[in-house]
């Protein structure tokens, strides 16, 4: 029994044979051939879109990106690996009609056309939502960050700066003293108040006027960083930021932020940021989503990283519904609106437009679009007297009961507060959203209050022989509103878990999988196209396998009509 044969790679083949019949019914390449070539490019905005009357012919921008598409899918991000790819690929023969584009053609297209790859993405998604791929409806948001092109040498903080601006003053005064006397002795002095040994050598003294030239650079350093406010500065790629890496360590980097739709865990969008933190980031975040892919209101999902109350306010205030870790073990969040009384029809309920949500919150009524979920909402009245209570212990109690911290003596008493107190306090005592500070006298024992409420939470009781110091508190002496707006998010422990199953497996798979744990562009808008294409990557992939192959998605792709750019907003 002998070998499996093949057919002799060198024999003339008789018939008609072409390079589509080599390339699989169910390969990814003919689904990128039926993408790329229903696309508008002059509507998109790549460049060359019209050939030019004189010169070399340019290539053709649907078949640069068809070879982007295909490098993405398949983990070849390097234009020099792509340009290997052209000359022997067999699926970019059929893609290319067997075009090997030169490295640096193929590395100008992305970096030309980084604004209309990203919308390339954008048309991708909304076609995924025509097709009923995706529903858009609960988003679960996370960030990670990604290397940037810039090593830790070609970074400098304001520590850094301030250390070696001392260190090269240092080493100009002594070597301009040794040149002035001629003492070697000046050399090896001791200099404890200095950051680093001055390390000089009479033999290889540096030049004064390279010493100086490093002062001015360092001193021109901490100015920008001053004016600026940045923690670093970065030569190589000036618009990332120094941040702690996945892999451990501070790095040169960039946070994207990525918004990953709960039912088909297919990535809706994307934002690229050079902020470590992802605190702030979730209202930005969705409403460029929101106005990118045409969504009326979505669903959050995020974790406890970005956890800020005035940010899940405006995402409240815009129709997000926004489900956040807690940090703190509690069961509500708690957040406090000025009442505004109006008249609130079911027309206004099923609005999505931001003014309209508004005015149903500020009323005290709950929009179709938050409901349904764990939010609630109640207008509470001024009602209840209460009071502070300065105990025999020394300790202080709120009207909740809840204990209060001593902040600092004053000349008049003690002042008290408590910031996890009233972030989690259902009833409120004061207009502001701010912690309620509170100043007993020396021989007070209590401080009293008027609160917001229903009356059914038990309140703290004005002690009997209790004494209170009228001049340092304003009960009954300002103004107060009558109605607060108070609006309460109820941990939820299964949609975290939900987040987690959802939102971490795009970025495993792009980081390990398709080796994009870097960037290779350097620059917010060329990073931003670089990262398009990785998640575009991604979601064919999602695509193939959540319509059971490549014929299905044709089929699918074919019966809805591209969705239109023009109501896209610019990027």
């Amino acid at each position: 029994m002998g070998y499996i044969t093949g057919k002799d790679s060198r024999q003339i083949m008789m018939g008609i044979w072409s390079i589509e019949e080599e390339v699989p019914e169910n390969s990814p390449a003919r689904f990128i051939e039926v993408f790329a070539d229903s696309l508008d490019i002059t509507e998109l905005g790549f460049k060359r879109t019209e050939p030019a009357h004189t010169g070399r012919p340019a290539y053709a921008p649907q078949d640069l990106i068809k070879l982007y598409m295909y490098g993405y899918l398949n983990g070849i991000r390097s234009s020099r690996k792509l340009e290997r790819e052209c000359g022997r690929n067999i699926e970019l023969f059929f893609l290319l009609n067997r075009l090997v584009p030169d490295h640096n053609t193929i590395a100008d297209f992305r970096k030309d056309n980084r604004k209309a790859l990203k919308k390339v993405f954008l048309v991708f998604v909304r076609a995924c939502k025509d097709m009923k791929l995706m529903d858009a409806e609960t988003l679960c948001l996370d960030g990670t960050t990604i290397r940037a092109v810039n090593g830790k040498k070609k970074a400098v903080s304001a520590e850094i700066a301030r250390k070696k601006l001392e260190y090269a003053k240092a080493q100009l005064e002594a070597v301009e003293r040794y040149l002035q006397t001629l003492d070697e002795n000046d050399l090896h002095e001791k200099r404890l108040n200095k950051p680093m040994a001055l390390d000089l050598d009479k033999d290889h003294l540096p030049d004064p006027e390279k010493l100086k030239e490093r002062i001015a650079f360092h001193e021109q350093c901490l100015k920008e960083l001053a004016e600026s406010g940045r923690g670093a500065l970065l030569f190589t790629d000036p618009e990332a930021g120094m941040m702690p890496a996945k892999e451990g360590g501070i790095k040169a980097c960039y946070n994207v932020q990525t918004a990953v739709d709960a039912s088909s865990h297919m990535i809706v969008d994307f934002d690229v940021t050079n902020n470590s933190s992802d605190r702030g980031r979730i209202n930005p975040t969705t409403e460029k989503c929101k106005q990118e892919i045409g969504l009326d209101s979505v669903k959050v999902i995020a974790d406890k990283g970005f956890e800020s109350l005035a940010d899940i306010e405006e995402c409240l205030l815009h129709g997000t519904a926004a489900d956040v870790g807690f940090i703190q073990d509690r069961e509500d969040r708690v957040i406090s609106m000025e009442y505004k009384a109006a008249e609130i029809t079911e027309e206004d309920t099923k609005s999505t437009k931001p003014e309209d949500i508004q005015r149903c919150l500020h009323a005290g009524v709950l929009p179709r679009c938050l409901s349904g979920g764990n939010i609630r909402i109640e207008v509470q009245e001024l009602s209840s007297v209460s009071c502070f209570i300065r105990h025999e212990d020394g300790t202080v109690t709120c009207p909740m009961g809840r204990q209060l911290l001593k902040q600092k003596e004053t000349k008049y008493g003690t002042e008290f507060s408590s910031r996890e107190a009233c972030r989690t306090c259902p009833n409120r005592c004061t207009d502001s959203k701010a912690a309620k500070h509170v100043s007993i006298g020396h021989n007070s024992t209590y401080v009293p209050v008027r609160m917001y409420g229903s009356g059914q939470y038990p309140l703290q009781q004005i002690p009997f022989n209790g004494k209170s110091s009228k001049n340092l508190n304003n009960f009954g002496k300002i103004g107060r509103a009558e109605k607060r707006v108070m609006i309460f998010i109820r941990r939820d422990i299964l949609k975290q878990k939900q987040r987690q199953q959802t939102s971490e497996h795009p970025f495993g798979t792009i980081k390990h999988y398709d080796g994009a744990s870097y960037f290779l562009c350097k620059g917010k808008e060329k990073v931003t196209a670089e990262y398009a294409l990785s998640c575009l990557g991604y979601d064919i992939r999602r695509a193939i396998t959540i319509c059971g192959g490549v014929k299905a998605l044709i089929q699918r792709f074919k019966r809805i009509s591209l969705p239109k750019l023009l109501q896209m907003a610019e990027i």
